[in-house]
């Protein structure tokens, strides 16, 4: 009850010289007597509620400036949640249409020759390791497609119709059936350029060999007439893919091809490292490489990526610090008066600091609830209207715990230590000189 009581009186104090009445007493009168009521107050400490009050009443005395912390603070949380959580997204579609839909976290190649032979046994093997989920065959040969008087010239790829991932994501029509020869699949933007729909035959030429086969007969070229089962995205949307065990018979060679599919139970790519390490050490007549080593522009994009999200994380930091710091040093010059009497009438520097720090973690605290509201909201209608949209590559925002704390945190703590500085020169105050300019 003591300290309450001076905390009181030395607030009354305060309120004295600064807010006089009408009727007022002259200046050095009103500091004589605000002195005798805070005189035995001085060796109390002031109590958190009484410099939160301090604060509150501080923070509310300039609108302008106050609405001007706020708005910095808010937009830079507005800015950073929605282009984190864009970027997450970018991130994550390339990773599904690269790796997940795609080529696998592991490819494993032959170290010499065009192919891997008794693929079903070192298949096998692979698949009795840990970590592995899936491994698939892949055979490509080089080949073209032709549909009445348009040919495009590419490469024909074998994959098998009974494995439980493909390296394409299909988009309309129906998967290959394991033993159907008769059927393709095409690639959006290739069928675009041949005219072809599902259902539609086209011709399919192969070539199985390098030197005439005497034996079969083919010179070396395989000709078929297959038909469009459907269509295929994104990363295959310029190839063609038959099934894995026809293309393989019609080589010659059943058991052949030219990479395996890795994918693994785990997202990390230390564990793909490792993978396929061990996959070389199991089979040295293989290389075997993750995701990240073996696919140079996936790996630009990722560290890409990254760039992207430092640089507008620190050009945002940038944008909140500094007006944060100049509205608030320009805020703590014009109480330099109010900064003495507080002296005066026995604050300590320590408990000034606090005052005009407590102030800015409240301008942070509030801004950046304000900014994170904003940005929930955009990242909402990004979701709604993707910023990105074409051949079936869609970028839509992925919102997590961390894309939300993140630049909630960064930008708080930017704005506490921005303010941190004004609020270090107003403790340093000198009450004597700016008392002595008080008439």
């Amino acid at each position: 009850m003591r300290r309450a009581h001076w905390q009181r009186l030395r607030y009354d104090a305060f309120l004295l010289i600064e807010r006089p009445g009408p009727d007022a007493l002259p200046t050095s009168q009103r500091l004589a007597a605000a002195s005798t009521v805070a005189f035995n107050s001085t060796r109390q400490r002031a109590g958190v509620g009484l410099l939160l009050f301090l604060a509150w009443k501080a923070l509310g005395e300039n609108r302008v400036s106050l609405g001007l912390l706020l708005l910095a603070v808010a937009a830079g949380v507005a800015f950073q949640v929605p282009n984190r959580a864009n970027l997450a997204g970018f991130r994550a579609e390339i990773m599904r249409q690269e790796v997940s839909s795609g080529m696998g976290h592991v490819r494993v190649r032959p170290r010499s020759g065009e192919r891997l032979r008794d693929v079903d046994k070192i298949m096998a093997r692979i698949r009795a390791f840990e970590a592995v989920e899936t491994v698939e065959p892949v055979l490509v040969m080089p080949g073209s497609i032709r549909k009445g008087g348009r040919l495009s010239v590419l490469g024909v790829t074998g994959v098998s119709s009974s494995g439980q991932q493909t390296p394409y994501e299909r988009t309309s029509g129906r998967a290959l059936v394991p033993g159907d020869k008769g059927s393709v699949l095409i690639g959006e933007r290739l069928a675009r350029r041949l005219g072809a729909v599902v259902g539609d035959e086209v011709e399919v030429q192969v070539l199985l060999a390098s030197r005439p086969r005497l034996v079969l007969d083919d010179g070396g070229l395989g000709t078929y007439t297959l038909t469009v089962r459907g269509l295929v995205g994104f990363a295959a949307t310029d190839s063609v893919f038959v099934d894995w065990a026809f293309l393989a018979g019609e080589t010659g060679e059943d058991q052949s091809a030219s990479l395996l599919l890795v994918r693994s139970k785990s997202g990390d790519i230390a564990v793909h490292r490792d993978l396929a390490a061990r996959i070389e050490r199991e089979f040295p007549q293989a290389i075997a490489l993750s995701w990240l080593e073996d696919n140079r522009y996936l790996r630009s994009v990722v560290q890409a990526v990254q760039a992207v999200e430092k640089i507008a994380g620190g050009m945002s930091l940038f944008g909140v610090s500094i007006p944060v710091l100049a509205l608030l040093y320009i805020d703590a010059l014009h109480r330099r008066r109010q900064v003495s009497l507080l002296s005066a009438i026995g604050f300590r520097s320590s408990e000034i600091f606090w005052i005009f720090f407590v102030k800015a973690l409240m301008v942070g605290v509030v801004g950046v609830i304000v900014g994170a509201a904003v940005g929930w909201g955009i990242v909402g209608y990004f979701h709604q209207n993707p910023i990105y949209n074409y051949e079936r590559f869609v970028i839509r925002p992925e919102l997590g715990l961390g894309n939300l704390l993140s630049p909630v945190l960064m930008v708080l703590i930017t704005t506490v230590l921005a303010g941190s500085l004004p609020a270090w020169q107003a403790a340093r105050v000198n009450p004597s000189d700016t008392l002595r300019r008080i008439e």
